[in-house]
């Protein structure tokens, strides 16, 4: 079973806040970056689904903006 990117980005920060030193500091990271990365992802959907319907008006004889 596949944990979502949510719930693996919780459990690394839980793990984060119970170890000292290097280990805890790279766990933080990567999940920073593992957030950042699906906020960019969130993002380029949503980009991705308004040109879709853009070419989809366009394709239709529709007015683009």
């Amino acid at each position: 079973m596949r944990s979502s990117t949510e719930t693996l980005i919780k459990a690394m920060r839980i793990v984060s806040d119970g170890n000292d030193g290097v280990v805890s500091v790279a766990i933080a990271e990567a999940a920073q970056r593992l957030e950042e990365q699906q906020d960019r992802i969130k993002r380029l959907e949503e980009e991705n689904d308004a040109l879709r319907a853009d070419l989809l008006l366009w394709e239709n004889g529709g007015p683009l903006p």
